[in-house]
Parts: C-alpha cells; structure tokens; sequence
C-alpha cells in the first residue's frame, strides 16, 4: 500500500501549509475565543492515559460550561475522573452548537477530582466544511443499508454498526514532543472504510493545517471518537495511525466526483463504546438548545482579528496583516464553503 513517510511527501500530496491560515493560531484566548466559549457547550478531548495510550473523551455541559480563568488557563468538568498524564499535551475541540466552525484549544492539563484545569497554549477557530458535510447539526435520521461504510470490522458488530452509521469523527494526535491536536472529520454516513482492526478516514478540503498529518509522521499514538447524532452515546478508538495514497482505497472515497488525496489509516487497539451523560447535559441534539446565529460573533471578524493578533512574525505575515479585510474574508468564506466542500 502506497504510504506517506516524510513531510515532502505529504506537501507533495496535499500542499504546504498556507501562512494565512497558521496566522489565525493564538497563543491564548482572546475576546473571540472567550464568546465562542461562552456559547460552547460540548468539547472532545484528546490526551494520553497513564499507560502512555492516545485516548478521547467527551465533556459538556450548559452554555459556557468551560470556565476561562484568564487568558491562558481553563477549568471545565468530566463526567467522572480519567486516566490523564499530566506531562504529555492535551487537545480540546469545542462545539457550539447550530454552528459550523469549532474552536480548537491545546496546551497542558491537570485532573483534580472531575476538574480538568487547562494551560492554554495555542487557540484558533476552524473551518465549518466537516460539520457542513457530516449534517451534524440536521435532525437526527434513520441510516439506510446502502449508505453505511464499506467493510468488516473484526471483533465486536457493535463497534461496526456505529462506524458504519456515523457522519463525524474527531481525531487526536500528538507531535514528537507531546503537542495535541484534536482535528474534525465530517462526511455523509458511511464515509469510513473498514478492514479488519483498521478504519480509515478520507482527507477533505479544510483549513490546510495538516496538524493530524504532521503529527503522525512525528509519532503514530492517536485517538479516534466518533459521534451520531441523536445518540447519547460516544464511540472510542486508541491506536496507531499511518497515512495512505492506495489509489483504490482513495477511489472508493470518492463523492460528488471528487476523489481524496489521501487517507489516514487507523489501527486500532482498543475500542470502547461510552454512555456519556455529557452528551445529554449538553442537550447536544436538542435544536431548541442551539446558539441563535444573533448571539455569535460573525465569524470573518474572528478570523481576520486572529490573523492581525498572531504572534508569528516576518515581513510576509506582516504583509497579511496588512491586506486583512473583513469584507473579502466574509466573501471567501460563504464561497468557500459553498463551492469547495470537496
């Protein structure tokens, strides 16, 4: 199988990282992500256990259940205590929901009792495609056979019936030096491809961050959790992860025409299905309980803000700075999302 081993091959396949989109990154939270978090009510989260396994976990809650300190520190509560290293990263993944975009937030974290404490060290909003091609926020509906992902899963048929049925995944990875990153996946029903222990995940169009990818390349520990909507439960998945170009697996990914450039393949070595009461707290289906589009802040103000606050320096992000406009980031944004999902 055709495989992806080093950063020039995986910038040969998908492109290096766009400057403007590394500009949006913080390194602590400002007003934007402080109202983003105010209406989230729902979060992944991705770290390492004890045992050194890549793991994933749901927390939520009321609106502005994650509590922001200050700028640089967060405190928000677990359905029950986790097996948390404390010296390894950790990724946050926030929804706020009825919302598209996501605001991811990494850093360092420690458990007292149910109380996750978070040193923010990085904090940037992302693109809506995956939420807008999974229908996560559409009212939950039946799954058709002809419509769930091609493949066995090996062991356990509930473990498959949910990869099968489910519309969106977060992944987790971590960098060489224990950086997370927690990336949203989105397709209709049946996107993944199963084999065996393996899953494997299609690359879409996005932000063209490539965090996941990068870090894989540095070390393959990930963490996998996958959502359907309606239910009140989580699926979990810990392994190891490589990233693949096999023409016939990619072909098989394909929709609207549009074949990926790449899969990310999974090996999974454990999977647990949770019941998980945050999911209910959140009121994650309910669309009674979503953020009316009045009480947000408009998202290409946010963007542009983050571009002019990025820390990162040099005479080309100074550039972009200077030619941010609000006006043409709202229009990229609503043609980006309407003519390039794929």
């Amino acid at each position: 199988m055709a495989q992806v081993q080093t950063v020039e091959a995986l910038e040969g396949v998908v492109g290096s990282r766009p400057l403007g989109v590394m500009l949006k990154s913080l390194d602590s939270l400002d007003d934007h992500c402080v109202k983003l978090l105010a209406c989230s009510s729902f979060a992944v989260l991705g770290y390492v256990d004890v045992d050194g396994q890549g793991r994933a976990t749901a927390a939520g809650g009321p609106l502005g259940f994650a509590r922001v300190v200050d700028a640089t520190h967060l405190e928000l509560r677990l359905d029950a205590p986790i097996p948390l290293n404390p010296t390894v990263g950790c990724g946050l993944l926030f929804f706020i929901p009825g919302l598209g975009e996501t605001l991811r937030v990494n850093g360092h974290a420690t458990l007292e009792g149910h109380t996750l404490r978070v040193t923010v060290e990085e904090a940037f909003v992302h693109c809506a495609k995956a939420i807008i091609r999974s229908g996560l926020w559409k009212s939950p509906k039946s799954t058709a056979s002809d419509t769930r992902a091609a493949g066995t899963w090996g062991g356990d048929p509930e473990v498959h019936d949910w990869l099968s049925r489910t519309p969106f995944v977060a992944l987790a990875s971590w960098d060489a030096q224990g950086l997370a990153d927690v990336s949203p996946k989105g397709d209709p029903t049946g996107f993944l491809r199963l084999d065996g222990a393996r899953v494997a995940v299609p690359d879409r169009p996005g932000n063209r961050r490539t965090d996941t990818f990068h870090n894989v390349l540095e070390q393959s520990r990930v963490a996998l959790l996958a959502l359907i909507p309606g239910e009140t439960r989580f699926l979990e998945v810990s392994g190891v992860a490589s990233l693949s170009t096999e023409p016939s697996l990619l072909a098989s990914m394909t929709v609207e025409g549009k074949v990926p450039k790449m899969a990310l393949l999974l090996e999974s070595h454990a999977a647990r299905l949770h019941t998980s009461q945050a999911i209910v707290d959140a009121g994650l289906w309910d669309t009674a309980r979503h953020v009316p589009a009045s009480q947000l802040p408009k998202m290409s103000d946010v963007f542009i803000d983050h571009v002019r606050r990025s820390p990162q320096k040099g005479a080309a992000a100074a550039t972009l700075r200077a030619l941010a406009s609000k006006k043409m980031m709202s229009w990229a944004l609503d043609h980006d999302y309407r003519k390039n999902l794929y």
